[in-house]
């Protein structure tokens, strides 16, 4: 069982990267660093006396009590803007109106209310009562209401009175509503317009103390100084109860106007209560909180050395994995050079690096690296000779029979004739024999391959007994300047002049030269060059591979050698009669495109 164990590690260690154990092996040693730290620190922090917390949550609550309480502030500019608002105060003071300017006008004011309401998102409900438009009827999105509405309730003999006053929750006329404020509207000569009435639900009031998170440790409420809870500021229950005060404690507590704190045991637990100063409303936060939780400014300690701990950890790691990268990189970059040379990429080469042992990697894998390429090359260039000893015998095995047999001819027609035609003979093969050398090329213009197979044409026309016509058909004249393999048509008609002649030596042999391009769907375009004889064509069972004469093979394994597999010649009896030879070849039509085929042939 060890061993399975001690294998199964061994294979993990091997799948890991080197950078990543590093920095997981430093990491982990920094971590047990940064646990120890940590429960000094805390331990160094418990012993804070409770009367310093104690004293500080009394300062937080108060300070929780004035921040959240801000919202009478917020309802009394409220009332005030609408109250002050020009278009209300006109709308309300306009003589008599038709019902159609009522209905008009107080759409009006409801928008505005509407809008106001929306912007104000910390109330419930803004109204507004008067009896301005009491002579049409109300629809469901209407603010503005009869006063009627109102007039029944207990506190609207005190607005009536006074400018403003607030309305308790008990006296409020909605369920829904936890306080009220509202504002006695005048026009311009003091007469009353209407009341504008203000109101916010529990909901409302509450969403003021989530913006002040500090109060809400613990149990938090809301009560008057009367000791009845109004609300509770969170739902949060402390030891499973819901609330951990009676009403006979906060009875006795709320008669104080001063803030304060105590200890109280419940049950065998301890807790903290902390009340602060009543707000303007005669309302105040009572706030209870276990005592074990007292020592929260000591989590807090923690979490803060925690903090530091995992900064200084993250930055340790970051500056590891920066050291270690450093140090990595080099082996990356070496494996990274490797792939290229697998590749067959002899432009691979490592860099130097920082310490010794990776320039002696770099220096050895560019020492391979070099020897490699300087091997490839060495089979290159061998083969390369080859290939030109190669075409270069397969090429003299013409020249030199063409040129023995016409010699010969020249000689032996000298001296029966003595005629005139000597001369042009000899002219036609001096033609013959610059355009074949070319100054060493391999590749000629097509006008030049088409002058040295009529140099040849016309020697033989005047060799032969028969009769011999030779048509060409060029089907594009820029066609002339392409650039093809020198001596592939005069083997051509050789071929043609030899194997086709007629029986019986009288009658005339046709050769038909055809060039032009080729584009075929899905191929590159190519040259065809065709050459059709009406001699005595090819026997039934010839094939390229088992001819015994060297003049066709030798053009054919030319223009492979040169131009690749995809290119070459093919023979076929014509449907007239006689030899039809098909010679593919690439379009060559500048320099620049030659040089690029032969440097391929290079590579």
């Amino acid at each position: 069982m060890r061993t399975i164990d001690f294998s199964l590690r061994q294979s993990i260690l091997r799948r890991s990267k080197l950078s990543t154990l590093m920095v997981a092996c430093f990491v982990l040693l920094n971590l047990l660093f940064l646990l120890a730290i940590i429960w000094l620190s805390y331990r160094s922090f418990s012993n804070v006396t409770f009367s310093e917390i104690s004293k500080a949550r009394l300062a937080l609550l108060n300070e929780s009590t004035n921040r959240g309480f801000d919202f009478m502030t917020d309802m009394t500019n409220t009332a005030y803007s609408v109250v002050s608002n020009k278009d209300v105060k006109e709308m309300l003071e306009a003589g008599a109106i038709s019902k159609y300017d009522m209905l008009v006008k107080r759409r009006a004011i409801s928008d505005l209310l509407h809008h106001t309401l929306v912007v104000n998102s910390g109330i419930s409900s803004i109204e507004i009562y008067s009896d301005k438009f009491n002579g049409v009827p109300y629809s469901s999105t209407d603010l503005v209401f009869p006063v009627s509405k109102i007039a029944d309730q207990k506190w609207f003999s005190s607005l009536e009175k006074a400018d403003a006053i607030w309305i308790p929750e008990e006296e409020n006329a909605s369920s829904k509503s936890l306080i009220g404020y509202a504002q006695h509207m005048f026009d311009s000569k003091g007469r009353t317009m209407g009341y504008l009435v203000i109101s916010m639900s529990q909901q409302d009031v509450l969403r003021n103390f989530a913006d002040v998170p500090m109060v809400l440790e613990g149990q938090v409420l809301v009560v008057d100084t009367a000791g009845n809870i109004i609300v509770k500021v969170n739902d949060s229950q402390v030891e499973g109860k819901e609330v951990i005060l009676d009403a006979e404690w906060l009875n006795d507590r709320s008669k104080t106007f001063s803030d304060g704190y105590e200890l109280l045991r419940r049950d065998d637990q301890s807790y903290l209560v902390v009340f602060s100063k009543p707000s303007s409303v005669q309302w105040r936060l009572v706030q209870t909180i276990p005592t074990r939780t007292l020592l929260a400014t000591t989590y807090k300690a923690g979490w803060y050395v925690l903090g530091i701990g995992i900064l200084s950890l993250l930055l340790s790691a970051v500056l590891t994995y920066w050291f270690v990268k450093s140090i990595i990189k080099p082996l990356r970059r070496l494996m990274a050079e490797m792939k290229r040379l697998e590749r067959g990429d002899f432009q691979a080469k490592a860099t130097s690096a920082f310490t010794e042992e990776y320039v002696q990697l770099s220096y050895s894998f560019n020492h391979m690296v070099s020897r490699l390429k300087e091997s490839m090359d060495h089979v290159k260039t061998e083969s390369k000779a080859k290939r030109d000893a190669q075409t270069s015998l397969l090429e003299a095995q013409i020249k030199p029979h063409f040129l023995y047999n016409t010699l010969d001819m020249i000689h032996w027609r000298a001296l029966d004739y003595k005629a005139e035609d000597i001369s042009f003979m000899i002219t036609q093969l001096g033609k013959l024999l610059r355009i074949g050398l070319s100054g060493g090329k391999l590749f000629i213009r097509v006008r030049d391959e088409l002058e040295h197979a009529r140099c040849y044409l016309s020697i033989q026309k005047e060799r032969m007994t028969f009769p011999i016509t030779y048509t060409e058909q060029v089907m594009d004249p820029q066609m002339r300047g392409y650039y093809i393999p020198k001596i592939i048509l005069q083997p051509l008609i050789e071929n043609a002049v030899i194997h086709g002649s007629p029986a019986d030596n009288t009658s005339e042999l046709a050769l038909a030269l055809d060039i032009r391009e080729q584009h075929v769907p899905g191929q590159a375009p190519y040259l065809e060059i065709s050459l059709t004889d009406n001699g005595r064509g090819l026997p039934e069972d010839w094939q390229m591979d088992k001819a015994t004469g060297i003049g066709i093979r030798n053009v054919h394994t030319r223009l492979q050698l040169y131009c690749g597999p995809l290119y070459g010649l093919q023979l076929a009896n014509s449907e007239q009669g006689g030899v039809k030879v098909t010679v593919k070849l690439p379009i060559i039509e500048t320099e620049a495109q030659l040089k690029r085929l032969l440097d391929g042939e290079k590579g």
